[in-house]
């Protein structure tokens, strides 16, 4: 009885530490996208902030819209990466 006792302890313990880590690796994840979006956002504005004025006579206003629609999208990913975790 003891014995059947403690492997139910024992296999709930491991249970509950292997959801742990599963848990943990996939916050990890959506942390390293947040942090690709913001670095992505960081370089873009220093890429493009000299060069709009000659894109804009060159006809080419839209590329920020298309960067924020990117981001949107990559945001947009990492909230149901962040609410298939919590499920």
């Amino acid at each position: 009885m003891a014995t059947v006792y403690l492997l139910g302890i024992y296999a709930f313990e491991s249970l509950f530490a292997t959801l742990v880590c599963v848990a943990g690796s996939q916050l990890e994840k959506l942390r390293a996208a947040l942090l690709d979006i913001r670095q992505t956002r960081g370089t873009s504005l220093h890429d493009f902030g000299g060069e709009t004025d000659e894109r804009e006579a060159a006809g080419e206003n839209n590329t920020h819209s298309e960067q924020f629609r990117h981001m949107q999208k990559q945001l947009n990913n990492c909230i149901r990466h962040h609410q298939e975790i919590k499920r």
